[in-house]
């Protein structure tokens, strides 16, 4: 009997603590630390993107490791004044030009980029815009490069990476220092539990064009405000229109440049109508106001003339203070 009974209180009990320590937790008043980082910190971000992609029956794999530093160097009235500089960029995998990139990224390693950030850490300015564009037309002459045996896919690419890499202002910033707004979307946010923020986003389309849109919203999903933690949850929203139509152009535009004569104008019809689903979930952890770690989830599906395409990404960063 005293068995019988001590199986039946026993998960009773538990249930009873869970709750009790629920509600506590729901009781904590969450203030959020503001990001404020030491004057003169040094810190590295380390970040590991894993992607596999399935058509068919084949698989392609990609990874990518990467390893920046950034210092806060100045604290200004509206933000901060940092240095950013990348330590290593390493392409591995079977997705072709891995080798042709990491060679060509590499003119970026060890070239220190001067910025201003606002008060959340999210780089807005380049100090010293014109030496890096510098550095980024030796990545982009590189990679066309490779490809000067077809002087029509050469311009091409070299098309499409100036688009990319050949930035002015809040872009550049964005671009050149790609860790750091997605670490400072975690950073003084201002968001209880239960509230969503909502943005908009826009990047310039590198073939010319409408922009690409997408929404994000993020949320505080859990914290403990004795030890100064936050974990946020935050979704992208692709325009699956704007999508699609970049896709068809730079299909239409590689087609022209390489001379191939399979893709008619009703393969290009069909691309156009091609079903696109894309899933793409952040979570980031905050301590003390700034940004320790990372884990970025996309799923993008496509449907085409009966053939399915589906592409995993996974990419995790990591904060760490230097010595």
């Amino acid at each position: 009997m005293i068995r019988t009974k001590q199986r039946v209180l026993r998960p009773a009990l538990a249930v009873v603590v869970a709750l009790c320590l629920h509600s506590a937790a729901q009781a904590q008043t969450w203030k959020e630390p503001r990001y404020n980082p030491e004057i003169g910190s040094r810190w590295a971000v380390v970040s590991q993107s894993l992607s596999e992609e399935k058509r068919g029956d084949q698989t392609v794999s990609n990874r990518i490791d990467t390893r920046t530093e950034f210092s806060i160097d100045e604290k200004l009235a509206d933000g901060f004044r940092i240095s950013y500089v990348t330590r290593e960029i390493r392409l591995s995998g079977s997705a072709p030009g891995n080798a042709i990139a990491e060679k060509a990224f590499g003119a970026v390693k060890d070239i220190v980029i001067r910025a201003r950030t606002d008060a959340a850490g999210k780089p807005l300015v380049v100090e010293n815009l014109d030496e890096v564009k510098s550095s980024m037309r030796s990545v982009v002459a590189s990679m066309a490069q490779s490809f000067d045996s077809n002087p029509k896919v050469a311009a091409l690419i070299r098309q499409l990476m100036e688009g990319f890499l050949i930035v002015d202002g809040e872009q550049a910033a964005a671009t050149y220092m790609e860790d750091l707004p997605q670490l400072a979307a975690g950073q003084s946010t201002g968001l209880i539990l239960g509230e969503v923020k909502r943005e908009d986003e826009s990047v310039p389309n590198p073939l010319g064009g409408g922009a690409i849109k997408s929404r994000l919203e993020t949320r505080l999903v859990t914290f403990d405000a004795a030890a100064g933690k936050a974990r946020y949850v935050r979704n992208r929203m692709l325009d699956p229109e704007a999508l699609k139509g970049t896709i068809a152009t730079l299909v239409e535009k590689l087609a022209a440049a390489a001379g191939n004569q399979k893709v008619t104008p009703e393969v290009l019809l069909a691309i156009k109508d091609v079903s696109l689903i894309m899933d793409n979930k952040v979570t980031i952890d905050v301590e003390g106001g700034m940004t320790r770690a990372v884990e970025d989830r996309s799923v993008m599906t496509a449907s085409l003339m009966g053939r399915q395409m589906r592409k995993v990404e996974r990419k995790a960063v990591t904060v760490t203070r230097m010595k």
